[in-house]
């Protein structure tokens, strides 16, 4: 089966939905309503490209945008290049200037914009007063770093047309970017990011498949004038830098060799394929059009911002500087969609920081375990904490959350030398930081974790939170389990087992259900976090069902990030959503999948928060894997060794298929029509342990599994 190809289209004035796709049109006096351009990234080059495929700094909607590292502009940065300050270098943008129709810089008069999430392309159509019309198309190359833009003239030839390369800072022709000095010959810009220790050192090429083009050097940067083009012109920027020791001119001219040698149609191809196959390691084809859209513009952006370390906010100043945090719900989304390698990456990356988090802890000196491990709450490729001063910095919740992402790589593919080398010892010392440093006994015999930062939208610090004492539980359980497995650790995996059924024995509640914490009497999502994410409460404990139901109720009412926040999140919304897929509420599930989808953007992508007015952080990695989680709970679930198909699928859903990754390295293939399951194939990998699987059907019908064959490649078809 196929992925359902979808083509996502930004809708500023006028929307038609055709086929289940968005088309609209527009002009540029609409700009000012909610408009977040798309993101090119490939997990190391990253910029947004706006409508007409370059990186224009005036368009009215990114006033409204809130951001937390500066201005919300277009530009170019790659992950891992800072200035000394810990931000993200700027590399400067692209812009165009077209003469035509007696203008001698003009603006489009209608235009349109789509962003295709499986090839990863940005496609615009831009029509200018006097006939011209030029449409392009934009991506970065998935495996190098490479910006291609390819312009399309017809119609009334422009008179001129500038394809422009500013190394300038964003919202500036004049400043160049921030710590960094450059000069330019023959095509070629040399740039140095200047540093106190070891300046980084590059290079940007500005190529052009036009033969009579020449590249001019500006004060600004690089130009290529056209007279009256027509036809297809390519333009493409290629950038290399000393960062990893490689020599930035062999560099920049092995990629300079591989672009005339491929051109346009090969590089587009090979990009396409790369994409395509990350893309079909799953597919998930439900009846709900945009919340099919959001989920594959979900996995796409979180393939966007996949770099070689792990998974950042975002490879933007205005997402936190490209930063890490812990409490990301990566793990079940990446895993189930095929992507095991990318939160295998993720769990690496935490364990390469465990010097610095020990640090952190507080030992008292080289060798020192007795204080466990303590990840910074937002640190950058080094471990080094990259968050202002403020109470987030008191968290302690993230470390139960990089636990369960480790170890949900553990369940998917049961590989014991990665528990042993490179979880373990993660889990290994979140619980012990637990134990040595957050868990009280109060003087009448509760066992509780004592203050700390719970959410931020609740008052700080507070004592015996639920979720930070869920993620507790988390981290606790985690290390018991794979110590057993392991055949390590022993006594300490008994004291860890007995430590979490005390702080679950004490979580906060007002004898009805689970609260945030004692005394408090508002809401919080925060009261999911027993099954979403950290799974630590069964979905038949009638607290738990009483705090999600409660929190269902309320959510217009407490459904915001932040205080004062006039509705629910994406977020909060589809972890909602994912709370009640385990608890078997399909009605509930899709209600609250759609209430996040209602406040996604123009290209189905999600923001931290988006408001009337106020819209924070557009793609936004930490939401959406949240989102994907939710979906394909809905349509399948694991509990241990058990398969649940379609154990939260709305009864109003009668046509659905999906392909998915079950635990122990498992694939299920289903169909469902006209509410009937037409087809089930189960496909064990080689990684496969034998063990024999239960499935469970919507109807409760059980089917034991006992005859699949660890690295078939056939595929197992169940009746």
């Amino acid at each position: 089966m196929n992925w359902m190809r979808t083509t996502i289209l930004a809708a500023i004035s006028v929307v038609y939905v055709v086929d289940g796709e968005v088309d609209v049109s527009s002009g540029w006096e609409h700009a000012s309503e909610q408009y977040s351009p798309p993101v090119l990234a490939n997990g190391d080059l990253c910029t947004l490209v706006d409508y007409r495929n370059t990186m224009a700094q005036d368009v009215p909607s990114y006033a409204f945008i809130r951001c937390t590292g500066g201005l919300y502009r277009p530009s170019i940065y790659r992950e891992g290049r800072r200035t000394d300050n810990s931000r993200l270098a700027c590399f400067g943008r692209i812009e165009e200037r077209v003469a035509t129709g007696g203008a001698s810089n003009a603006r489009p008069v209608r235009w349109g914009q789509s962003l295709d999430v499986h090839d990863a392309i940005s496609m615009v159509s831009n029509s200018y007063s006097g006939g011209t019309e030029i449409s392009s198309e934009a991506f970065i190359l998935a495996d190098a770093p490479v910006l291609a833009v390819r312009k399309s003239f017809s119609g009334t030839p422009p008179e001129e047309y500038d394809f422009e390369y500013l190394f300038r800072r964003p919202d500036s022709r004049d400043e160049k970017p921030l710590h960094s000095d450059w000069k330019a010959s023959g095509g070629v810009l040399s740039f140095t990011v200047e540093k106190t220790v070891r300046s980084i050192h590059g290079r940007v090429a500005l190529l052009c498949d036009r033969p009579d083009a020449t590249v001019e050097t500006t004060e600004r940067g690089l130009r290529i004038r056209l007279r009256r083009p027509a036809g297809n012109v390519a333009f493409l920027l290629a950038f290399a830098d000393d960062l990893d020791g490689d020599d930035p001119d062999a560099a920049i001219a092995a990629l300079a060799g591989r672009i005339r040698r491929d051109g346009w149609d090969g590089l587009k191809r090979g990009h396409a394929r790369q994409w395509h196959d990350w893309n079909e390691r799953s597919f998930v084809s439900i009846p709900d059009g945009r919340i099919q859209r959001i989920y594959e513009t979900a996995l796409y952006n979180l393939r966007c911002w996949s770099t070689r370390w792990s998974i950042p906010v975002g490879i933007l100043p205005s997402h936190w500087n490209g930063a890490f945090f812990g409490f990301t719900f990566f793990g079940p989304a990446l895993c189930a969609t095929g992507h095991e390698d990318d939160m295998r990456k993720v769990a690496r990356f935490w364990k390469g920081l465990l010097p610095s988090a020990r640090v952190r802890a507080g030992r008292a000196y080289p060798g020192d375990r007795s204080t466990g491990i303590r990840f910074a709450w937002l640190p950058d490729e080094t471990g080094t904490e990259t968050s202002g001063n403020g109470r987030w910095r008191d968290h302690i919740l993230h470390m139960g959350t990089i636990c369960h992402e480790a170890m949900t790589c553990w369940r998917y593919r049961e590989d014991r030398a990665f528990l042993q080398d490179v979880i373990y010892p993660v889990l290994k010392g979140s619980a012990e930081f637990y134990d040595h440093q957050a868990v009280y006994e109060t003087k009448d015999g509760k066992t509780i974790i004592g203050k700390c930062c719970d959410l931020e939208r609740m008052p700080s610090p507070v004592q015996n939170p639920f979720l930070t004492t869920c993620a507790a539980i988390c981290a606790l359980e985690s290390a018991a389990e794979a110590a057993v497995i392991l055949s390590v650790d022993g006594q300490m995996a008994a004291h860890w087992r007995d430590l979490s059924a005390r702080l679950r024995r004490d979580l906060p509640q007002d004898g009805t259900k689970y609260i945030p914490y004692p005394g408090y009497d508002a809401r919080s999502v925060a009261v999911l976090g027993g099954l979403v994410p950290y799974g630590v409460i069964p979905a038949a404990d009638p607290l738990q069902r009483a705090a999600v139901r409660d929190f269902d109720e309320n959510m217009d009412e407490a459904g915001g990030m932040l205080l004062g926040v006039k509705r629910p999140c994406t977020w909060y919304a589809a972890w909602t959503a994912a709370a009640q897929a385990r608890l078997g509420d399909g009605a509930g599930a899709l209600r609250n999948i759609q209430k996040a989808s209602s406040t996604c953007g123009r290209f189905g992508e999600i923001f931290e928060y988006n408001d009337p007015g106020a819209m924070s952080i557009p793609w936004c990695s930490s939401p959406q894997g949240t989102f994907v989680q939710a979906v394909d709970e809905m349509l399948l679930q694991c509990v241990g060794d058990e398969l649940r198909l379609a154990p939260a699928v709305p009864a109003q859903w009668k046509n659905y298929s999906f392909r998915l990754k079950a635990y122990d390295d498992l694939t299920v293939e289903a169909e469902w029509k006209g509410g009937r399951c037409v087809l089930l194939i189960v496909t064990p990998g080689k990684a496969y342990s034998g063990r024999p699987k239960a499935l469970v059907f919507p109807d409760g019908r059980r089917c034991r599994m006992c005859r699949l064959r660890p690295g078939s490649s056939d595929g197992t078809l169940v009746p």
